[in-house]
């Protein structure tokens, strides 16, 4: 699924767990941007909760797993990734309203720390 409005391509794919599927967006040129892991969140069924519970809305869990743009373009990045991810993950019983992006990475400072001699 392809956007000429953002130059953006996303391939997605189903797992084998239930209700998981994996994605990989590429720019206009074809290349790598990021692998991403698509949850969809689905709300109970009314009857399913008690009476004064409040509505849930349905939305996608987006686990940006690896990618290789700047901090800077994050906010591009999310805005173009959802708009194609809700039109295209939604279903006649799965309408997605938004996407909640996550980044499952170390804390920063965490790596590897490195000391110079002597000091």
């Amino acid at each position: 699924m392809d956007n000429p409005a953002t130059g953006l391509n996303i391939k997605l794919a189903r797992t084998l767990w239930f209700n998981t599927y994996r994605a990989m967006v590429e720019d206009s040129a074809g290349e790598y941007l990021a692998s991403l892991r698509l949850i969809p969140a689905i709300p109970l069924d009314r009857d399913s909760v008690p009476a004064d519970a409040p509505e849930a809305e349905p939305y996608l869990l987006v686990l940006v797993e690896d990618a290789v743009f700047s901090e800077e373009e994050l906010i591009n990045f999310e805005g173009e990734v959802a708009g194609l991810l809700l039109e295209r993950m939604a279903q006649p019983d799965f309408n997605p309203a938004f996407c909640q992006f996550a980044y499952p990475s170390a804390p920063r400072g965490a790596g590897p720390q490195v000391m110079e001699l002597g000091s």
